[in-house]
């Protein structure tokens, strides 16, 4: 008998799949409507490479090439949970540090449409999130080869800024491009190697600071430092 994926084209057998990580995140505790809305929509196998699409929906991290990864379902869809907060407003700016392969701007797209920003520090991820952006209809998100680490001052302030990498501290620079009322959700490496996800929300009177959880990212590279 001919298989469900050969009789659809492989389309129906990842929609399948698809769903199925979404029901499975609901049990891991992501419940906000758009963020379950932006994952069941947006094909996350078409993100990685084709010897890889069988696990696309597994939760798992997998290679994108040139040291990086695509972050394991559950963390995508955690760190977009936190980034919403209350809700959706519609006039959000957001941006991204470190598009990788583009599957989280995507579902940030999904979401914000093209009120979104993404920097790529490596060229090659650059170009192809860009294309792999593009093919999925989410070519409208304005994408910057750049250090990262600088934010995007010429379209600041931003109301959420979600960060892809570990960074050893807190990036200045962001927190200067977080508008009044803004959440970053960005995970920070300790001096032993533990790295913790954290939520901050800036306020007229400061910054309010959350740990949520463990986790576990590439380094966010300072290309400054990297040229010593």
């Amino acid at each position: 008998m001919e298989s469900l994926v050969s009789r659809s084209g492989h389309w129906q057998g990842f929609d399948w799949r698809r769903e199925r990580m979404v029901h499975r995140l609901q049990h891991m505790g992501v419940h906000q409507p758009d963020v379950l809305h932006a994952l069941s929509r947006t094909p996350r196998h078409l993100f990685v490479e084709e010897a890889l699409r069988s696990r696309a929906y597994d939760e798992t991290a997998l290679p994108i090439g040139l040291g990086q990864t695509i972050s394991q379902p559950y963390t995508v869809g955690i760190m977009t949970q936190l980034l919403i907060g209350a809700g959706v407003s519609g006039d959000e700016k957001v941006l991204e540090i470190g598009t990788g392969c583009g599957y989280q701007t995507a579902i940030l797209h999904a979401i914000y449409g093209n009120r979104v920003f993404s920097i790529e520090r490596i060229f090659e991820l650059h170009q192809l999130a860009k294309k792999q952006l593009r093919s999925v209809g989410a070519s409208l998100v304005r994408l910057a080869y750049d250090d990262g680490y600088l934010g995007l001052p010429s379209e600041a302030p931003f109301d959420r800024i979600i960060v892809t990498a570990a960074a050893p501290n807190m990036p200045l620079a962001l927190l200067q491009q977080l508008a009044i009322g803004g959440r970053m959700v960005l995970p920070l490496e300790e001096p032993d190697g533990v790295q913790y996800l954290w939520l901050i929300e800036k306020t007229p009177y400061g910054f309010h600071e959350t740990c949520v959880q463990e986790a576990n990212f590439v380094p966010l590279i300072n290309e400054q430092d990297a040229d010593f």
